[in-house]
């Protein structure tokens, strides 16, 4: 029964986002809701219509009907999507300021964390575990905000973290936890036809900021600690890629004195493009078959045992470590 649910819910995501991205775009155009480009970050080179992210968001929600059931955690997941979507809806037709979205983002956290949605590591204080929790949603709302800086890259990146959320769910037996996965990827599939370079819509801080949320609370509502208790460490590889781009883009505009919240060309997906000389599909191809490939040590990590979670992290770390050391000579704008 939950097999035939899950792909229910995955095929009508999958036709509702197909068939409602077109409309969207449709209505972005008719009301100027458009992305103008500025010669700068923003190198299309023409406006491009927002409100991907609307039909992400609503593509993924329908679906979740099918589960007949709304528990604390969806309901609280639901409520707090919805103020991501309404703030950076509101952000896209009118920029709003850094500390104007980032307090939303910090409500919308504390509501996940009242939902219930949190980590539940036995061997730290609960507050520790609310600590931690806090701080990962609220990276990875930004980690995915950041890392849409071009033509289909973070639905590409997103993309394999839900079918890994997906995988995990269904080896922890949180069958809820899985509906949701395949319904956000089915939701992304359909969206990526129109997104993938040369893109004719975007996500939008409304489609971005939301998935982000959404792939943070799903990957720690999973309990990752059955076979020993480093598996929660799997989370990091699930969203390594937008993690490091959040974290080198971070580190890059300190480095410069510049406020870390305001836009540069320091993201890992330019410097790559312009270190290898690659088109924005190929960068993005790229990027998100590194992310796919993290599945394996994904699994490692969850069947195996204290050792190999520590040996696949440090590796991790030491691999995208050496890729920012490569890519940091490369003269930015």
């Amino acid at each position: 029964m939950n097999t035939v649910i899950q792909i229910l819910a995955f095929c009508l995501a999958l036709l509702l986002s197909l068939y409602g991205t077109p409309i969207a775009r449709r209505v972005a155009y008719r009301y100027g809701i458009l992305d103008n480009p500025d010669g700068r970050l923003k190198t299309h080179h023409a406006p491009i219509p927002y409100l991907g992210g609307i039909i992400v968001f609503f593509a993924m929600i329908l679906p979740l009907s099918l589960l007949f059931d709304f528990s604390r955690e969806l309901l609280g997941l639901l409520f707090a999507a919805t103020i991501l979507l309404m703030v950076g809806l509101f952000d896209d037709l009118k920029a709003l300021t850094p500390g104007i979205k980032f307090f939303f983002q910090i409500v919308a956290t504390v509501i996940l964390l009242k939902s219930g949605i949190r980590l539940q590591l036995s061997f730290m204080q609960p507050w520790l575990n609310y600590l931690l929790s806090f701080l990962w949603i609220l990276s990875l709302i930004n980690a995915y905000n950041i890392i849409d800086i071009m033509d289909g890259l973070a639905t590409s990146c997103a993309l394999p973290a839900t079918l890994m959320i997906f995988t995990l769910a269904e080896l922890n037996g949180n069958h809820m936890v899985a509906i949701i996965a395949v319904s956000l990827a089915g939701s992304l599939i359909g969206f990526l036809y129109f997104n993938w370079a040369p893109a004719t819509i975007y996500l939008g801080d409304s489609g971005s900021m939301v998935i982000g949320m959404m792939i943070g609370s799903l990957v720690i509502m999973i309990d990752h600690t059955r076979h020993n208790d480093l598996g929660f460490l799997s989370a990091l590889f699930v969203v390594a890629v937008p993690v490091f781009d959040l974290a080198y883009v971070f580190l890059q505009r300190l480095a410069k004195k510049r406020s870390p919240f305001l836009g540069s060309p320091d993201h890992l997906a330019l410097r790559l493009r312009k270190k290898l000389c690659l088109s924005s599909s190929q960068t993005t191809f790229f990027l998100a078959s590194l992310q796919s490939v993290l599945w394996v040590p994904v699994i490692l990590n969850y069947y195996g045992g204290i050792w190999t979670a520590v040996i696949t992290t440090i590796t991790l770390v030491l691999f995208f470590a050496m890729l920012g050391l490569w890519l940091a000579d490369e003269p930015m704008p």
